[in-house]
This record gives structure tokens, sequence and C-alpha cells, in this order.
């Protein structure tokens, strides 16, 4: 299957899990230890983003408290999300290959809230790999 549109390779090495970070006040105030799950892995993506996909985002934002709760919004966001991830050749945390994701939302909601946030951020189309590596080292330094 080809996309209308071409999809885009984004390199997913800057992709990490933090483990043992601490929030306080929606704030980072420890980092942990970053673990970048993801080196030498890719996804392809779809530069464009569907009017549910915004609004998902834009209750996830808010606290998706007004219509439903935060696991419907995660859920229909990955739905919209598993249309636009046309392929990958990402791994799991025991280093064996993930389904392709298109079109299979349980797929994406089989992954960590770090990897399908660093999904979202990647596939909009608006942020280089360079500028998201830029961002992580602000959100390090600033801990």
């Amino acid at each position: 299957m080809k996309p209308k549109i071409p999809a885009t390779r984004v390199q997913s090495d800057e992709c990490f899990i933090s483990i043992g970070q601490v929030i306080e006040d929606g704030e980072i105030v420890e980092p942990g230890e970053l673990h970048f799950i993801h080196k030498g892995e890719w996804v392809e993506v779809m530069p464009v983003m569907t009017v549910k996909e915004v609004m998902n985002l834009s209750k996830l934002q808010q606290g998706a408290s007004d219509n439903g709760t935060l696991g419907d919004s995660l859920s229909q966001l990955c739905r919209e999300l598993s249309r636009r991830v046309i392929k990958w050749n990402w791994t799991d945390m025991m280093g064996e290959k993930l389904p392709q994701p298109y079109n299979k939302p349980d797929v994406l909601e089989g992954l960590t809230s770090e990897e399908l946030l660093w999904l979202v951020s990647a596939s909009n189309g608006q942020e280089t790999a360079e500028e998201r590596k830029k961002d992580l080292e602000l959100s390090v330094d600033q801990s």
C-alpha cells in the first residue's frame, strides 16, 4: 500500500524512557535515568494530523475532564495515530520486533507513555530531530 502523501522517515534515536523520574506540581524535578530504547530504529509517518487527533491532544492537555476519561482520549489518540504511523522497525523491551502499527491502535496502546508522546511529537512534522534533541537536553539540564 502506498500513501497518497509521501511518508516521512524519522530516526528514533532520541526516544527515551525515564526510570525514577520525579514530577512535582507538573514539573520534572528529577529526570531519573534515561534509557534510549530505540537507538538505530526509525518510524515512517504521514506528516499530517487529522482533526480528531488534534481534538484528542487538546483533551489530553486539558485533562480530558469534560467529555470522557483520560483513557478514552488516549485510546482515541492511538486510533488516529495508528492511521499515520505507517511503518517502523521498532523493537520491544526485550529486543523483539514489534508488530507493524498501521491501523492497529492496540499496538500503540502497548507502548509506554513516553514512547507514545515521542511518536506524537515526531509525527507532527513541526520539530526536527535536532530540535527534539535540544528540548531533551533542556529538560535534563533544568532538573
